[in-house]
């Protein structure tokens, strides 16, 4: 016997809730819905599961309808749901491994993530560097601040990030 969401027919998928599980280091069913989590959410008004909510489905097997939808790349990452929970569930790490399982899948991952991803390999951060406009309206890079020079990531810094990409083989 399977259990099923009455609204989208959905069914449970135990092998995803398993791997969402195995990533992280959290007290899922722990969590008994208290809501502290999402009354911290910084997010909350962009979100259309709430933290919550979210743990409910992973409880419920419910993986497939969170991976395939945006709802795990509107967290903005600001870890007050993991703070502020009593019983250990931690959301955004839960969030953050739906996040790997979708990569992992290749399911419905934003362009916008991609090319972070891409920008952090080649140049080491998340955007390239930038100039900056005074308020005489010149336009100065790092150099002509005397700001120290950004090296580029080294090998080493690129596997150790490609390895945390790649889907781990079963």
């Amino acid at each position: 016997m399977t259990v099923v969401d009455l609204m989208s027919e959905a069914k449970m998928n135990v092998e995803l809730r398993s791997k969402a599980i195995e990533k992280g280091r959290y007290e899922l069913y722990n969590c008994f819905q208290c809501m502290r989590c999402t009354s911290g959410c910084t997010s909350m008004k962009l979100l259309e599961l709430k933290p919550h909510q979210v743990v409910t489905m992973v409880k419920l097997g419910l993986i497939d309808e969170l991976i395939t939808s945006g709802i795990i790349w509107t967290c903005a990452m600001c870890l007050k749901c993991t703070e502020r929970c009593p019983q250990d569930a931690a959301p955004s790490d839960l969030i953050t491994a739906l996040r790997n399982l979708a990569f992992d899948m290749e399911a419905n991952v934003p362009e916008a993530y991609l090319k972070v991803v891409s920008t952090v390999l080649e140049v080491g951060l998340i955007q390239e560097e930038q100039k900056v406009t005074s308020r005489d309206f010149e336009v100065y890079d790092r150099e002509q601040l005397n700001l120290p020079k950004i090296s580029k990531p080294d090998e080493i810094f690129k596997n150790n990030l490609l390895i945390l990409l790649t889907p781990e083989e079963d």
